[in-house]
């Protein structure tokens, strides 16, 4: 394998990249190495101002996928320079992979400037990433082609590709994504100027960001979350190049199971959530009516997405209601992430969660409904199912994740969280109550969430009537009197569910005839 050269030759590559797990110090050696070769002043104080920790700075690899620890802000102008002045220089492949690594570790949009900037250097990663896209997929491996050599080149498409979209996404223009095809045929006169895309052009970008989407395999949520960004910023560009393109839907199975991944991965990111909202609300993009510019402005806002905001909050909550009677579990992830990131991110964010989520978080009545439509398959409804009790520990998680001490002395944080737990526990209650089916099987599990929810509260006996609840608002105003209110509320609304539950369980045992079987505790 060869690597195109600062003026576009092709020097050879190594065929494995080293494992950098002990602070880098291996690739310092070949930082030290280039140094020497160039012995050039600025590089050697650039080298001695970072402390070593130029470039790569601490790549280290967990289960076969880099990662790339970021360093201070105030340091990342500095980086992007000494990013740029090698891949000026530099014909090595070790350097020029952890150079890419690096670009992708960098979030201030005015360090990724003064890279996209120098054209120079956005033009070598972008022949980086073109290289690496001519590069055969030679899946499964064979008895000439070994498994580790497929997984290095697996690896130069994911680093190069994530450093040149990062910075296309970033802050670049569609017209730098298009020349990725190298015989664009647009042109762009301004922001705002139309650009045409013929269908060669979008052909050979279809098949550019189909193999690099491929090639995260089950990557996804389980490297830095810029590698994910860049896939799903990815998968929606192809949603709207194609809408045929499944890749956000059931007939793209691997992702679906990759989306609890995404999810579940720490630390919970705004500019995902923003992309899974915009795929949900678009079908994958596929519903993108704007100029293909335009789409592609849609797709650099919500990747640019650092903060939450009324507009993204909007967009979750009718995403989170959206699908009706589909099998997806995109409406979940949005959720899910919502919740992290509104409900268990900090205390300063209640108008944005209740405006992505809900008044009455009313997501796992929409998710119950689900279960329980008897018009619809029983995989169909096992598929749901499944969907429920993910966001049931979710829900269960964020409770049992504060500190005991924390809830006794009802702090901040465990104020803040319990509202929406009550809400969304009351309004889940309330839904099957309305129903009128205390028979019904799935009330058990039901009725088992709502005591685990119940087990995790500190101990707080309810009230008999709202007079004496009012009365201790008047007596003791303040947040901690609010908690208290509302605790009694959700305390007797799971009196009344528990009730509601275990009567028609009593009742049975005096109908033998019943239609459901006896539980095993009844017989």
């Amino acid at each position: 394998m060869s690597l195109p050269g600062p003026s576009g030759e092709a020097t050879t590559a190594t065929r494995h990249v080293p494992d950098f797990k002990n602070d880098g110090q291996l690739f310092f050696k070949h930082f030290d190495k280039l140094q020497d070769e160039l012995d050039d002043d600025m590089v050697r104080r650039l080298k001695d101002g970072l402390g070593g920790l130029l470039i790569s700075a601490r790549v280290v690899y967990h289960e076969g996928v880099t990662k790339a620890i970021a360093r201070p802000r105030n340091q990342q102008l500095l980086h992007s320079q000494a990013i740029v002045r090698v891949l000026h220089v530099s014909d090595d492949p070790t350097t020029l992979y952890h150079s890419a690594a690096s670009v992708c570790s960098i979030e201030e949009l005015k360090s990724l400037a003064f890279i996209r900037g120098d054209a120079r250097s956005f033009k070598r990663l972008q022949a980086l990433f073109r290289h690496a896209l001519r590069v055969p997929d030679r899946s499964p491996p064979t008895e000439t082609i070994q498994d580790e050599e497929i997984q290095q080149e697996d690896k130069n498409l994911i680093v190069f590709g994530t450093s040149f979209l990062h910075l296309c996404f970033s802050l670049g223009s569609l017209g730098q994504l298009l020349d990725l095809s190298s015989n664009a045929s647009q042109s762009q006169t301004s922001r705002n100027s139309e650009i045409r895309v013929s269908e060669d052009d979008s052909s050979r970008l279809k098949a550019s960001l189909t193999r690099f989407w491929r090639a995260q395999d089950d990557r996804l949520g389980r490297q830095p979350p810029v590698f994910t960004s860049a896939s799903l910023a990815a998968g929606l560009m192809l949603g709207c190049l194609d809408p045929r393109t499944p890749i956000f839907y059931e007939e793209s199975r691997w992702f679906n199971y990759r989306l609890g991944s995404i999810s579940s991965a720490e630390p919970a990111s705004w500019n995902q959530l923003a992309l899974l909202t915009l795929a949900c609300n678009t079908r994958g993009g596929r519903t993108m009516r704007e100029r293909i510019d335009e789409s592609f402005r849609k797709i650099q806002t919500a990747y640019n997405t650092q903060e939450p905001t009324g507009e993204l909050a909007d967009a979750v909550f009718q995403a989170i209601r959206s699908h009706i009677r589909e099998r997806t579990r995109l409406p979940c992830e949005v959720f899910k992430l919502a919740w992290k990131l509104f409900v268990c991110g900090g205390e300063d964010r209640e108008a944005e969660a209740y405006r992505a989520l809900g008044n009455h978080v009313p997501f796992l009545g929409i998710l119950e409904a689900k279960v329980r439509d008897e018009e619809m398959p029983s995989s169909y409804r096992e598929y749901f199912r499944g969907l429920r009790s993910e966001c049931f520990e979710l829900i269960l998680d964020s409770v049992r994740s504060i500190s005991y001490d924390d809830r006794n002395g009802l702090s901040a944080t465990w104020r803040f969280r319990t509202q929406f737990v009550f809400r969304a526990v009351e309004h889940y209650a309330t839904c099957i109550m309305t129903l009128q089916d205390a028979h019904h099987i799935e009330n058990d599990e039901a009725l088992s969430f709502v005591r685990r929810v119940r087990a995790c509260l500190p101990s707080t006996k309810p009230t008999s009537g709202s007079t004496r609840v009012a009365g201790l608002l008047e007596v003791q105003p303040g947040p901690e009197s609010r908690y208290k209110f509302d605790a009694n509320i959700f305390e007797r609304t799971c009196e009344r569910f528990d009730q509601f539950v275990r009567g028609a369980q009593t009742r049975r045992r005096f109908a033998p005839e019943d239609r459901w079987c006896f539980r095993q505790d009844e017989r």
